[in-house]
């Protein structure tokens, strides 16, 4: 019986596995309190101060490109792999 590696490209559990590793699911969680902590200050204290608002969704943005950066370069180097 042959046993067929999983590809990063074809397999969405390996794909989990790697852009939610303990660390980065750790910075996730922190960047959703961030976000719900800074909304929640934002809309307690009547809009201001203003830079709170849009500033609370920096860390879910950084946190973003962050994955579409190693889901980039997870890609690259498979298909580097895959060429002979």
């Amino acid at each position: 019986m042959q046993v067929i590696e999983e590809s990063y490209r074809n397999s969405f559990r390996k794909r989990l596995r790697t852009l939610f590793s303990p660390v980065r699911l750790a910075l996730f969680i922190a960047a959703i309190a961030v976000a719900v902590i800074g909304n929640v200050f934002y809309i307690t204290n009547g809009g201001g101060p203003e830079w709170l608002g849009a500033g609370s969704v920096v860390p879910l943005f950084a946190f973003l490109f962050w994955e579409l950066a190693t889901d980039m370069k997870m890609r690259r180097l498979e298909r580097d792999n895959e060429r002979p």
